[in-house]
């Protein structure tokens, strides 16, 4: 129903009051947004210089959040520093508007050179605009590019923007086909792999959505994407070691495996797994996978 009134609006709107709109709509969560920027960028600081007075200390590799949707800013930077950084290069599919995903703080703050794919156009014109304000004084290029991707298009689209080989990071999170798109991937080699699993689905079961084209997560957000389990699986048949998940239960981390530091090496999906915490407020994590488990799902091995 929700899509029915967007694309109503759509065709009675014209795009550039539609654009305008959205963006007065937005401002308040924007303000919010600065303001919690802000209180992380100060907390970084402050655990650098003062790490003893902390209530809790922080555990594992080190999370904080720039422009990440949680602490995968903080987790990012960690691997790529332990692994090197020999191709400044990133790719992302499913960035919205590109103001809180995986690749943002290399793009805008490190200088790297990208390319972010997104379906929404409306977003990606925001993403764009973001982009020319924040990259206005930096040498490094950045594509976003609008597009749905598919296993089909990806590799076309990511050689199409000039990317092939290996590059830095890949990051993958369309709340959909999720774990069919990195398996889809040819045309790059990324040193690092950021992908979003589905803690509904549980600790121990590899199962994800079946493929098609056009997949779209339904009403509810828990029936998309894979298990944490099947990622890992599909992580080492493509060469690549989980090393780390962050604590919000979102996404996990990859490293290639002629990369991947013993210090990494060696834990598996039941030990890294967090269950999602925002989910599990109102609803528990047996809970979730009992809404989803009638819903078709494909075991993989």
């Amino acid at each position: 129903m929700k899509q029915f009134y967007r694309s109503l609006l759509r065709r009675m709107i014209p795009p550039k009051l539609l654009i305008r709109i959205r963006h007065l709509s937005h401002i308040d969560g924007r303000l919010r947004d600065v303001e919690a920027a802000r209180a992380g960028l100060a907390e970084i600081l402050l655990r650098q210089r003062h790490p003893s007075l902390f209530a809790e200390a922080s555990p594992g590799l080190p999370e904080f959040s720039v422009y990440s949707q949680n602490g995968e800013d903080g987790l990012l930077l960690s691997l790529i520093e332990q692994t090197g950084a020999a191709s400044k290069t990133c790719v992302e599919i499913g960035v919205e508007d590109a103001r809180e995903c995986n690749t943002a703080i290399l793009a805008f703050l490190l200088g790297w050179d990208g390319l972010m794919l997104e379906a929404d156009p409306m977003a990606v014109d925001t993403g764009r605009r973001l982009a020319a304000r924040l990259l206005a004084r930096k040498r490094n290029r950045l594509q976003i590019r609008q597009a749905f991707v598919t296993a089909e298009n990806v590799n076309g689209l990511i050689e199409e923007a000039g990317f092939s080989g290996e590059i830095g990071v890949l990051s993958i999170d369309v709340d959909g086909v999720d774990y069919w798109l990195w398996k889809a991937v040819r045309v790059v080699s990324p040193r690092v792999v950021v992908i979003e699993y589905n803690a509904s689905f549980g600790a121990t079961r590899a199962v994800t959505v079946p493929y098609t084209p056009d997949f779209r997560c339904p009403p509810g957000g828990l029936y998309h994407g894979a298990s944490l389990a099947a990622l890992a699986l599909l992580g080492k048949q493509l060469g690549y070691a989980l090393v780390a998940v962050e604590s919000a239960g979102v996404n996990a981390f990859f490293v290639r495996e002629d990369l991947c530091p013993p210090a990494l090496a060696g834990r598996g999906a039941v030990e890294l797994y967090r269950p999602h915490l925002e989910r599990s407020k109102t609803l528990s994590p047996e809970g979730q996978w009992a809404a989803v488990e009638h819903l078709p799902l494909v075991t993989v091995g």
